[in-house]
C-alpha cells in the first residue's frame, strides 16, 4: 500500500479488536518490530523486547490465559460493578471481544522488558517510559502497513488477575524469570473501517503556561 501520512497514522489509529484470520506477512511483522526499536528510551537503554507470535498452538495458549483472567476481571468484575457509567460500560464491553476471541489474532507480538521493573516508582518510569513508546511506534507501524492493532494489558506480568486453571502467559512464552511481559498486541487486517478513535476534546485535558488555565 501507499504510504501514510504521519497525520492519518496518528488520527486513525483505533483499537481494533476484531481481526481477520488472513496471516501477517513476516517481513510487515519484521517491519513494525524495527519500528518499534525506533521510539525513545530513558538514558537511551532500549529497555524493550519482543516476543513476534505466529505459532498457532502457542496463541492458543496465550489466549486461554488471556481469556481466564479477563473473564473474572472484566466479565466478573469491572462490568458487575453498580456504579459504572455507560462510557466505562461501552469500553469494557468492547473489550469482552479479546478476552473470548484473541486465539483468532494471526499475530500477537509480546511487548517485553529484558529484566523485573522495580517496585519504586521513580525508577520503574524509566522501564515502562521505554517500553510503552515502542508499543506505540508498533501500532502506528502497523497502521502503515494496513494492519489493525489493539494495546492489551492483562494476563501480562504486572496483571492485577494471575491465571490459575492455565499456564501464564510468562510461562508460555518461556521467559526468563527476571523478564517481564508488560503489553499484548493482537496484529491483523482489521474487519472494519480506520476511523478516529473516541476521544475527549483536547481542551479538556490542556492547560497554558500554568495549571489552571485552560485553553
Amino acid at each position: 500500500m501507499g504510504d501514510l501520512s504521519l497525520h492519518e497514522a496518528i488520527f486513525t489509529t483505533r483499537s481494533m479488536r476484531h481481526l481477520k484470520a488472513d496471516p501477517v506477512p513476516r517481513d510487515d511483522l519484521e517491519y513494525i518490530v524495527e519500528a518499534a526499536t525506533m521510539a525513545p528510551s530513558a538514558g537511551n537503554t532500549q529497555m524493550w523486547a519482543f516476543v513476534v507470535v505466529t505459532d498457532r498452538e502457542q496463541i492458543g495458549k496465550i489466549a486461554a490465559a488471556y481469556r481466564e483472567v479477563g473473564r473474572e476481571y472484566i466479565g466478573e468484575g469491572v462490568l458487575k460493578q453498580p456504579d459504572l457509567t455507560d462510557d466505562r460500560r461501552r469500553v469494557y464491553s468492547k473489550a469482552m471481544h479479546n478476552v473470548e476471541h484473541l486465539d483468532e489474532a494471526p499475530a500477537i507480538v509480546a511487548v517485553c522488558m529484558p529484566g523485573r521493573c522495580p517496585d519504586d516508582a521513580d525508577n520503574a518510569s524509566g522501564f515502562f517510559g521505554s517500553n510503552y513508546p515502542a508499543a506505540q511506534n508498533l501500532m502506528l507501524a502497523a497502521r502503515s502497513r494496513g494492519l489493525g492493532t489493539v494495546f492489551l494489558t492483562l494476563a501480562t506480568d504486572y496483571s492485577p488477575i494471575r491465571p490459575t486453571e492455565n499456564p501464564s502467559v510468562h510461562e508460555v512464552l518461556e521467559m526468563p524469570e527476571d523478564a517481564t511481559v508488560s503489553a499484548l498486541i493482537p496484529v491483523g487486517y482489521p474487519v472494519g473501517p480506520w476511523g478516529r478513535p473516541w476521544r475527549n476534546a483536547w481542551q479538556e485535558s490542556t492547560q497554558w503556561d500554568r495549571w489552571g488555565s485552560r485553553a
